[in-house]
């Protein structure tokens, strides 16, 4: 009997987990404030990736479903000083 190969598995489990929210970020003024939150965000476990739109006053953050929700995102975008509410 062939068992598949570790990474493939792993890659099927990391897709069936991939979630992103789109989040509405308020009281961003400047390039600084997407900085600090795009940091606070990408440093959290699970999170693969995260881009703030100062003009559109969103974030998109892709993360693993497994390791982190998002409320745990909105609560750090919070403790960094912002308000963030899920879109849709």
């Amino acid at each position: 009997m062939t068992l598949p190969a570790a990474d493939s598995t792993d890659s099927d489990s990391d897709s069936s987990t991939a979630a992103v929210v789109v989040l509405r970020v308020e009281g961003m003024h400047c390039g600084s404030c997407v900085a600090l939150i795009e940091e606070t965000l990408v440093e959290h476990a699970g999170v693969t990736s995260a881009t703030v739109d100062l003009d559109a006053a969103r974030a998109v953050v892709g993360f693993d479903r497994s390791q982190v929700d998002v409320d745990v995102l909105t609560a750090a975008v919070a403790e960094v000083g912002y308000a963030a509410t899920p879109v849709g």
